[in-house]
């Protein structure tokens, strides 16, 4: 028997996260060759090294290749793989530092398009963990796939650049984006948290007092609402930077033609921009907030101020504003209409306790209102920042070589910018909504019921 149809016959027998048994069937004789279930940890060890072999793979084969094929007859085989090993430290978002190998500082750059890989195997493992483990068990498998794969990345830096600093920053970087991945996939393949950890969330949600109960759904509307509104910001700084990228398109392809790189040059420039397709996203929902972002120290790009001095040979970059132009505070529209759409969500959703116990203790309305709202909109927006203040400080890139050591966003400036126009988006749009609900009226029962039984007459 194969060792997955091992793995397969003991996640049969474990019955998944429900813990239902499952006869094996067959014969005696079948059920006497079948081997014991391996332990949770030995499947999380052999899923680490899957994806391990996958992203190194995915790296090594183009790195040697196109070394192979520019140094055919001067090719190092060792120099190529000690940069296909930077490569795959720079993909799981490794800093590395330069001064290990000559004058430089840290060189910090996370294609985030690309760091998509490991994640989304990451999640699969996950999911394929959880299959096979009951609740109680499924921490094995979690640790035992994080610290290899952060293993993995320690060995490479290891063997890379062998410096202290970039050693320690490989296992925590690997093992924080495979431990988010893997956990994800888990809570996507037990449909719940409860199911994830052996204990009865819902059980105890029923044992607090109503008061609790209230403030708990209070809390989980904003944090929902602030999801919805940092994803509705990511979509429409998408739509952003589509509508630029097309008005400056000739750009784009007249910067292509200057650097003439030819066929491989060209699909590597090209494979370039999908790697750097999510930073560029974000730096345009920077742009959209008024914190704008850097090319270079002492070259800001903004709605309110842009001097932009020397760039990368990126073809992609050449489509940057130039200046400030009388459209661009436009943008800031983009922020404000993903707070509108939160509160929209949120009048909807209904789940504003808040409010009613202000309009309990607060007796004058509109001051009551007043406060719940406000409280309601900082509260989304802050949510909103935390969440989307990750991915701005990962998108952000340093060369390590002079001016090019701030390229991209202040993670910090604008996630603040971000929580503040998603506020006042949100107190607009749950406002506006409540108004429309009362300027709205509601049809009486008795026109219901005249609605339809002409609509049954005349059919």
């Amino acid at each position: 028997m194969t060792f997955w149809g091992c793995i397969a016959g003991g996640a049969e027998r474990r019955g998944g996260f429900d813990g239902v048994s499952f006869p094996a069937g067959g014969t005696s004789m079948g059920m006497m060759r079948r081997l014991p279930a391996p332990p949770l940890w030995l499947f999380g060890l052999f899923e680490a090294v899957q994806a391990v072999l996958v992203t190194t793979l995915l790296v090594a084969l183009p790195v040697l290749g196109t070394a192979l094929a520019r140094h055919w007859g001067d090719f190092d085989p060792l120099a190529s793989s000690e940069l296909a090993a930077q490569v795959w430290l720079v993909i799981h978002a490794v800093p590395l530092n330069l001064e290990a190998e000559g004058p430089g500082g840290w060189f910090h750059v996370v294609p985030l398009g690309f760091t998509l890989v490991p994640l989304m195997l990451s999640w699969r493992a996950g999911r394929r963990l959880a299959q096979g483990a009951y609740p109680h068990q499924l921490w094995q498998g979690l640790l035992a796939f994080t610290a290899l794969y952060a293993g993995a990345a320690v060995g490479l830096a290891h063997f890379s650049l062998a410096d202290p600093g970039t050693l320690v920053w490989s296992g925590v970087a690997a093992a924080v984006l495979t431990g988010l991945g893997s956990l994800a996939g888990c809570y996507a393949e037990a449909r719940s948290a409860t199911r994830m950890i052996g204990v009865d969330l819902e059980a105890k949600v029923e044992s607090l007092s109503q008061q609790l109960k209230w403030a708990g759904a209070y809390l989980w509307a904003v944090l929902r609402g602030g999801t919805a509104a940092a994803t509705a910001a990511v979509g429409l700084s998408s739509v952003l930077l589509a509508g630029w990228l097309s008005w400056r398109w000739m750009d784009v392809v007249n910067s292509y033609q200057e650097l003439d790189a030819g066929i491989a040059g060209g699909v590597g420039l090209t494979l370039l921009h999908l790697g750097l397709a999510p930073n560029l996203l974000l730096w345009t929902l920077a742009y959209s907030t008024g914190a704008g972002f850097t090319m270079g120290s002492g070259s800001p790009v903004g709605p309110l101020e842009t001097e932009l001095g020397a760039v990368p040979a990126v073809p992609v970059l050449a489509a940057l504003p130039d200046e400030v132009y009388d459209y661009s505070l436009a943008t800031l529209a983009v922020p404000v209409l993903a707070g509108f759409i939160a509160g929209w969500w949120l009048m909807r959703e209904g789940e504003n306790h808040f409010d009613d116990w202000c309009q309990l203790k607060l007796k004058f309305r509109p001051f009551s209102l007043t406060v719940s709202t406000v409280t309601l909109a900082v509260l989304t927006g802050l949510v909103a920042g935390g969440l989307l203040i990750g991915p701005l400080w990962l998108s952000h890139i340093s060369l390590g070589i002079g001016l090019m050591n701030d390229i991209g966003p202040h993670a910090g400036l604008t996630a603040g910018l971000l929580a503040a126009w998603i506020a006042a988006g949100t107190a607009v749009g749950y406002l506006l909504t409540a108004a429309a609900k009362l300027l709205v009226p509601r049809r009486r029962p008795q026109e219901n019921d005249a609605a339809e039984e002409s609509f049954s007459a005349a059919h």
